[in-house]
């Protein structure tokens, strides 16, 4: 996801040295519709992960339980600013 978001900005830099030519906007844009996807997955992914851990709770310690949850979640807070950076992206280009 960050690969992406950083793969994002690049296109960026060569956007804005090419005066936002036509194939790069399409390339952009694509790019940040694939991020809203990555995130979209990623989301779906964390649900089924807190899933699986809610059953799996009884059989391991209650802070191996505690900093599983902080990881998912962090990793959620990742992908949704992953994302943002696709969007104010977005907003750059369109101006």
């Amino acid at each position: 996801m960050w690969a992406k978001a950083r793969q994002a900005l690049e296109e960026l830099k060569d956007l804005l040295e090419s005066g936002f030519g036509r194939n790069v906007s399409d390339v952009m844009q694509n790019m940040i519709r694939e991020l809203h996807t990555l995130e979209h997955q990623a989301d779906s992914q964390q649900v089924a992960i807190r899933r699986q851990l809610f059953e799996l709770e009884s059989q391991l310690p209650p802070v191996d339980v505690i900093f599983l949850y902080k990881i998912i979640e962090w990793v959620g807070e990742v992908s949704d600013r992953a994302e943002r950076v696709g969007s104010r992206l977005q907003i750059l280009t369109a101006r």
